[in-house]
């Protein structure tokens, strides 16, 4: 047998792509010559009646333009979104005497939650005035105070200043 010759294989090429077309148009005729599927009106009318529309929709409560903006440029992420600024100079809470901003206190700390990682355990601890998140080990310092302690539902720290030991429990809820 020999091997086919250029124009044979032009040849098988030509009914090959003749036969594809013819194909195609056959299937194209078929679909375009279905018909649609009809619905029959009683039931849509059943439809409507167990699905009526809302004929008068209650009137759509209008925000303020100040209260749109602040709502789009608010970062659902951010820590700060829920902090109350300071009121502006002139405007005093209370109506009469001066704000006292209270003093600040040292870190304080919410424990969130434990890491075990193979014989290590971290501590998760967020430090609530500083927004920042700790992993933290035994042994390990942060804000002035020493890790010394880790438990399931608490950390113990000390105090580096005043040698005190401070028990963080386990926070069960998200603080506001």
């Amino acid at each position: 047998m020999s091997a086919p010759t250029r124009s044979q294989s032009l040849v098988l090429l030509a009914v090959v792509l003749a036969a594809s077309t013819i194909g195609a148009w056959w299937w194209r005729s078929r679909i375009f010559r279905t018909p649609y599927a009809t619905v029959n009106g009683d039931a849509w009318d059943q439809v409507k009646a167990d699905y009526p529309l809302i004929q008068d929709p209650a009137p759509i409560a209008q925000l303020a333009p100040e209260a749109v903006d602040a709502v789009v440029s608010a970062n659902p992420f951010s820590a700060e979104r829920r902090r109350v600024p300071p009121p502006a100079d002139g405007q005093q809470e209370g109506g009469s005497g001066a704000v006292e901003a209270p003093a600040p206190k040292g870190p304080q700390f919410a424990y969130k939650g434990r890491l075990t990682l193979g014989r290590r355990q971290r501590a998760i601890v967020e430090d609530l005035h500083g927004g920042k998140t700790h992993f933290l080990e035994v042994g390990q310092e942060v804000a002035g105070f020493k890790v010394l302690d880790i438990a399931e539902n608490r950390v113990v720290l000390s105090n580096l200043k005043s040698q005190e030991d401070v028990v963080v429990p386990l926070a069960t809820t998200a603080s506001p």
